[in-house]
């Protein structure tokens, strides 16, 4: 059980990373700028916490298992993009799930 929470929290860690860069990179400019954006670092704070809990699964998981279960992070990215950036939910990404869904239960299956 712990270590579904740990792939839980990796990919919602990596997924929020994500959109803090994006956010850090919102008013453009130059590289100095983005340096003073604290969006960026915590963009990168929780980059480095999804990594270690990366490495944390990989001690406890088979690798052929970690790297497709770590897909699951495509799922939190669609949901933080459409609740935070109000991007859309199309049917060919709804397709996209399914199909990542799909393969990883026939890749992982039950571990």
């Amino acid at each position: 059980m712990m270590v579904v929470a740990v792939l839980v929290v990796m990919g919602l860690s990596a997924s929020a990373a994500s959109l803090f860069l994006k956010k850090s990179t919102a008013g453009g400019g130059s590289i100095g700028k983005l340096l003073r954006e604290p969006y960026f670092y915590l963009g990168g704070m929780l980059y480095v916490c999804s990594a270690l809990l990366n490495l944390y699964l990989l001690k406890k998981l088979p690798y052929s298992i970690v790297v497709p279960l770590g897909s699951f992070t495509y799922i939190w990215t669609l949901l933080i993009a459409h609740k935070f950036l109000g991007e859309a939910v199309t049917r060919k990404k709804v397709l996209g799930i399914l199909l990542i869904l799909a393969g990883v239960g026939l890749v992982a299956g039950p571990w």
